[in-house]
């Protein structure tokens, strides 16, 4: 292992040393997987994660909540049963999940296995349990359960391992809208419904799939990748849900079997077209209805996916609507995965008693308190690429970033199937772009904590490293 600092960022770095990605393995090596879900839905009467308006707590559970763990490992295909890098991936269907929370998981699963990597990704339902401390006994809170149910899961499914292989596809779907709608004359109308389906920009309306299976054909996991907030159920819901990722999820594992994994995209400014609807205006039957429409599209467009033919290389096949469909065989598969930390300063300057008294003048003096100690505790944003093989890799980012950097990742990235994933390992908030901070509105210049720019710079941070994943920057200059 070695360490290379540039400015406040540190890589670390395993491998060769003349290789800058964190694995390197052998090209012919055989991927083996394995997966196992563990329920993490909390007892009755937990207090509820994401809405200031909410009052009360939760009065039942309308779907369980569960963490999806996949676990990937590449030995050499000639060579014994262990050994090889071994990377987790685990799905977690909650608001959010502390920095603090996947540490302790990662100490809990390095106990018992050894892994380069365990990924946490909160699908960001806003019908999930707050974290607390207290809750339901302060001697023994529920989110410690939670961290050991997860950990649990990513032991179980390193136990399962088989061999597998990799495709990736494309589709897309429409049912979610940008909410901070920029007038000509720059003020921001924050439009926080959108029944009719009224045009809206920037939007990512792709649909990113990684479908992970058996020799057999059979489904190991479903890996989907989709940027809209998880919040078809507002604030009067006080039943724990998943919201429409659960419906997915539900109906995937129904069809193919494994798990089917959410992974949220860069979501910080959209929102399904019926945000935030209470139960007796059909809350449930939207995200029933929403779910079902994204497993629908999953499944066409696993319906195109081909594996490629012996030696095959290059971009995938062409499917309807614009979807891309790949496959890759298993010695093709390179577990290569790069993580850097970077201290960020906080949007403001939390010791200023000037900004205290701003928030006070609002009647926020408790929200500004929370943005002092969260902060506090967050500051340090973590961001991990992983490259699973020739033209499929995922980006991992610490909070709710903009669309528009999930469009410019895709864009820029040389891996053709490329996905950004948003709200993993760590919290730290909304991530706005560097005009929408100035333009304002809420994600943009209200209920965010990070230093203007912050996700510009974390972007291209995972763009640098997936360029050299990629062959297109070398460790050394050109000869």
């Amino acid at each position: 292992m070695r360490v290379r600092v540039l400015g406040r960022v540190l890589w670390t770095t395993f491998g060769p040393p003349l290789l800058m990605a964190l694995i390197a393995v052998p090209a012919f090596a055989e991927l083996r997987a394995g997966s196992a879900r563990a329920d993490l839905t909390p007892p009755d009467g937990s207090s509820m994660y994401g809405y200031g308006a909410r009052v009360g707590v939760s009065t039942g559970v309308h779907d369980r909540l569960w963490a999806r763990a996949l676990v990937l490992e590449q030995a050499p295909s000639g060579g014994g049963t262990t050994g090889g890098a071994r990377v987790a991936i685990v799905s977690l269907d909650l608001g959010s999940f502390s920095k603090a929370s996947t540490e302790r998981v990662r100490s809990l699963v390095a106990e018992r296995q050894r892994f380069e990597q365990v990924l946490l990704i909160a699908s960001h339902t806003h019908s999930a349990p707050r974290a607390d401390e207290s809750f339901p006994d302060p001697a023994s809170p529920h989110i410690r359960e939670i961290e050991r149910r997860i950990a649990d899961a990513v032991v179980e499914a390193a136990g399962v391992l088989r061999p597998a292989t990799l495709r990736a596809g494309w589709g897309e779907l429409n049912g979610c809208h940008n909410r901070r709608r920029v007038h000509p004359d720059g003020a921001v109308e924050m439009l926080w419904e959108n029944r009719p389906g009224l045009p809206t920009s920037p939007l990512d309306r792709s649909v990113g799939v990684i479908a992970v299976q058996a020799p057999d054909s059979s489904a190991i996991a479903t890996l989907v990748n989709f940027a809209c907030h998880p919040v078809v159920l507002g604030p009067e819901n006080l039943e724990i849900s998943a919201d429409y990722p659960g419906v997915m999820a539900a109906r995937l594992e129904a069809e193919l079997g494994g798990v089917a994994m959410f992974l949220p995209g860069a979501a910080g400014d959209t929102n399904p077209n019926w945000d935030k609807t209470p139960p007796a205006e059909g809350g449930f039957e939207q995200a029933e209805l929403l779910g079902r429409r994204l497993a629908d599209e999953v499944l066409r467009v696993l319906g195109g996916l081909e594996p490629r033919s012996p030696g095959a290389s290059g971009p995938g096949v062409e499917g309807e609507a614009g979807s891309t469909a790949a496959g890759s065989r298993a010695e093709e598969v390179e577990l290569d995965v790069r993580t850097a930390t970077i201290e960020l300063a906080p949007r403001w300057d939390l010791a200023d008693p000037s900004v205290r008294e701003v928030f006070a003048e609002r009647g926020q003096a408790r929200l500004f308190e929370y943005y002092r100690d969260r902060f506090a505790a967050e500051r340090v944003a973590e961001i991990t690429t992983l490259r699973l093989a020739p033209d499929i890799a995922l980006a991992f980012f610490p909070g709710e970033f903009f669309v528009e950097h999930g469009l410019r990742l895709k864009r820029e990235s040389l891996i053709e199937n490329t996905l950004f994933v948003g709200y993993a390992n760590g919290e730290l908030g909304y991530f706005p772009t560097i005009r929408a901070a100035a333009e304002g509105g809420y994600g943009a210049d209200e209920a965010t904590l990070v230093e203007v720019g912050a996700g510009d710079r974390l972007v291209a941070l995972a763009l640098i490293a997936l360029l050299e994943q990629s062959g297109a920057l070398g460790a050394l200059p050109p000869p």
